[in-house]
């Protein structure tokens, strides 16, 4: 298996990142949770190849664009209910990990109405696309 790390990646990637993105999904293993959905919080990273985040040309075409993250976290976030956070986390990075030029992903999510007297509870993973590991 390659080693993968952010750091190794540091001169050969970019680093695209998207910061609390707010999606309302049906999530939850408790019988309160599957009644209506809740809100979460998705944090990601993804590391992705120079030459699939440079443009000489400054044309959206020639990068990976943002659209298509957001779009498949949403997608992800908005089928059928998930009962566990880990779940929803390993089915976001497995997708984005498919984008092209990715080489890592990082993806975190939060239920901040989880616990009245917590801010949020959370999981995160992160994924080497299945055709670097």
């Amino acid at each position: 298996m390659l080693h993968t790390s952010p750091e190794s990646l540091r001169f050969t990637c970019r680093r695209i990142f998207i910061r609390g993105l707010k999606l309302s999904c049906r999530i939850g293993a408790y019988d309160n949770e599957r009644t209506k959905p809740q809100t979460v919080l998705v944090d990601c990273d993804l590391w992705v190849r120079l030459s699939q985040s440079t443009s000489a040309r400054d044309n959206l075409a020639d990068v990976l664009n943002y659209d298509l993250a957001v779009d498949a976290i949403r997608k992800t976030a908005s089928g059928e209910h998930i009962d566990l956070q880990e779940t929803l986390v390993d089915r976001m990075t497995k997708t984005l990990a498919e984008l092209p030029g990715v080489e890592l992903v990082r993806v975190a999510t939060a239920k901040p109405e989880a616990y009245a007297d917590a801010d949020a509870v959370g999981v995160e993973s992160w994924r080497v696309p299945a055709n670097r590991s």
